[in-house]
Formats: C-alpha cells, structure tokens, sequence
C-alpha cells in the first residue's frame, strides 16, 4: 500500500484507479484483471525496487 500512496503522491499514473485499487486492498480485496495488470506495469516503471508488491502481483 505504501508504494500506492508514493505513486499517488508523486503524480504517477492515473490517480482514480490507484486510489480504487488502495481502497480495495484497505478492505482486504486484491486486484483483479485490469487493476492488477495496471498496477503491476506502473511498479515495474516507477518502482522497480518493490520486489515485494511486484511478488504478490503475479
């Protein structure tokens, strides 16, 4: 989730679906489909170090 809100913070990608995928991860649900694919390509890009967040994506 950290690495959500720095993305955010920073102005990286498109806030609406990041802040949809940080509240779903709030209420214990993980991404899916097009959220996942999404969130998992701005990491690679803006965060290649959160190997962890990246793990738990594939």
């Amino acid at each position: 989730m950290k690495s959500i809100i720095v993305l955010l913070q920073n102005d990286v990608g498109d806030a609406e679906i990041l802040m949809r995928i940080l509240n779903d991860l709030k209420n214990d649900k993980n991404p899916f489909g097009p959220d996942k694919l999404y969130l998992k390509t701005i990491i690679e890009k803006h965060l290649p170090g959160d190997k962890d967040l990246l793990k738990s994506l594939k």
